[in-house]
């Protein structure tokens, strides 16, 4: 039971001094967002609270962290809790100084009208605490849309992302509270040149806008995890950061908590999506999973495996899992293929190597040895040439750029320094490298990629995430030996019971004169 301020029939004009019981239900409301929500907003919050809905009351008053992060499904009322979190700070008088962020800027003005509409229609919060729009001297102009003051005391400026928020100061106040819903868009958050710009301005804006004496700022995130590599991601892959990721179900749809959703209900609704071919939305949306789990292009169930013994390659049959198969290094066509790093510093972004053997006679594609990280150019190429002297590659191809040759001749020349004499290919980078990587898909289908157990977790974990994957350097050097099978001619070789003909005399019966005298070559 919440407490209920409208039964205590209280006399009108006593004062919060004069009554103990009212005392008592606003510490209770301090102290806890839930009661607070219950108790003065129960218009807005008229459903049933769940038990996710206690999970992002637990972060929003877990008293250990200033720093709050919460991803929660679509339809929790994520930002009806955010503006009530905000409500709460102007009304105890928390902070002299809010800021309430949004993607957009007009989406944090909308959100900080209704604020201020939640405050002033409500004749139970005037009652207790007074009315917020007070007459005073020089603040008439700040209760509008942009910003406006509460009581005179309390600030709430409304920023969109990326807007300037470095430096901000009322009254001499530095923002105490800056409640972050919804900050990245759903579009934004596809490039990667976004992502970075919204990180930077995040990390060198946004959490410098605080005072650094005093009291420090709390920070409230809550969002929906739209991308592998999203802002919110980042935050909950972070120490610096206390946070929950929320779903309404697990992978197999059963529901976490009856009382908001039925796994019925969860299961018809996944079926409603399906039918729209938007399984995506319903990941993201529900579970916090940028990516469809049904219908990602790697699966898990796709990875297969073999084990390295000295020259030996064994795994086994996808038929007969009791029938070990072996093949050997030395009848492998081992190519390395590396993806340096596209930037003027190359240590500041991963470069990516990859060796694979492909097994003619098998079918087989093996993924041998793989090296991602930030290198200078002299430790790429000593790497480069440590795989293809440990693999005995025949082919060693660059992923060059328009300058090819400021790539190429420094390779070329130290391949005659050493006196190692692979097959030396310039792979140029033609179109996307989503379509390059979705190139893989075919052969992990087919049952033809198998993994080295002990080194390609990093090429999992982006392959899983595709095409939303925080990094692509490891699985865009893999995709190119789609490219180089085709352009070197590496074919599998035909079933051994497949024969070929030997006399083609029967082609004769076909060259037959044009059916009409009309025919001719255009």
């Amino acid at each position: 039971m919440f407490p209920d301020l409208t039964s205590l029939n209280l006399p009108e004009g006593i004062t919060v001094k004069e009554s103990p019981e009212i005392r008592e239900i606003l510490e209770q409301c301090y102290l806890s967002t839930k009661i607070f929500a219950k108790t003065f907003f129960p218009d807005d919050v008229s459903a049933e609270f769940n038990l996710l809905h206690d999970d992002i009351f637990e972060v929003i008053d877990n008293p250990n962290y200033r720093k709050k992060g919460v991803a929660a499904p679509r339809g929790l009322g994520k930002t009806t809790l955010a503006k009530i979190r905000a409500c709460k700070a102007i009304l105890y008088r928390e902070c002299g100084f809010i800021i309430y962020l949004s993607n957009s800027a007009s989406s944090a003005e909308m959100a900080t009208e209704d604020i201020k509409r939640m405050l002033l229609a409500n004749s139970l919060i005037k009652r207790i605490f007074g009315d917020i729009r007070v007459a005073n001297e020089g603040l008439e102009d700040t209760f509008s849309k942009k910003s406006w003051s509460a009581f005179g005391e309390v600030f709430i400026l409304p920023r969109g992302a990326g807007q300037q928020v470095r430096g901000l100061n009322w009254r001499g106040n530095r923002p105490g509270l800056i409640v972050i819903d919804d900050l990245e868009n759903s579009e934004a958050v596809k490039s990667e040149d976004q992502r970075t710009k919204l990180k930077q301005w995040f990390f060198s804006d946004l959490l410098r806008t605080e005072s650094m004496f005093g009291q420090r700022a709390e920070f409230l995130y809550i969002d929906t995890i739209k991308h592998e590599d999203a802002l919110l991601q980042n935050l909950v892959d972070s120490d610096d950061w206390y946070t929950k990721v929320l779903a309404i179900c697990d992978a197999d749809f059963n529901s976490y908590d009856p009382n908001y959703m039925t796994t019925e209900e969860i299961k018809e609704d996944y079926n409603n999506y399906k039918q729209m071919g938007e399984t995506d939305l319903f990941f993201m949306e529900l579970m916090n999973i940028p990516i469809s789990l049904e219908d990602a292009a790697f699966k898990p169930s796709y990875f297969k495996y073999y084990e390295l013994e000295g020259d030996r390659i064994k795994h086994y049959d996808e038929l007969d899992p009791d029938k070990e198969l072996t093949c050997y290094l030395r009848d492998l066509v081992i190519c390395v293929i590396c993806d340096p790093a596209k930037t003027v510093k190359m240590q500041s972004a991963d470069s990516a190597l990859v060796t694979i053997g492909v097994h003619r006679e098998s079918h087989k594609i093996f993924v041998l040895d793989i090296f991602s990280g930030k290198v200078k150019p002299d430790e790429l190429y000593e790497k480069m040439f440590d795989f293809v002297i440990r693999w005995r590659a025949l082919i060693l191809a660059v992923e060059v750029i328009s300058l090819n040759e400021f790539i190429s001749q420094p390779i070329e020349q130290e391949m005659r320094i050493r006196s190692i004499y692979p097959h030396y290919i310039e792979l140029k980078a033609v179109g996307k490298k989503e379509i390059r990587v979705s190139t893989l898909a075919f052969h992990y289908r087919m049952g033809y990629v198998y993994h080295n157990k002990t080194n390609c977790h990093k090429l999992e974990a982006q392959l899983q995430w595709f095409p939303k994957s925080k990094l692509w350097d490891v699985m865009d050097a893999f995709s190119y030996i789609t490219k180089l099978m085709d352009e070197q001619a590496i074919f599998f070789d035909p079933d051994s019971d497949f024969q070929e003909p030997e006399d083609y005399s029967e082609l004769d019966d076909y060259n037959e004169e044009p059916l009409t005298d009309e025919w001719r070559l255009i």
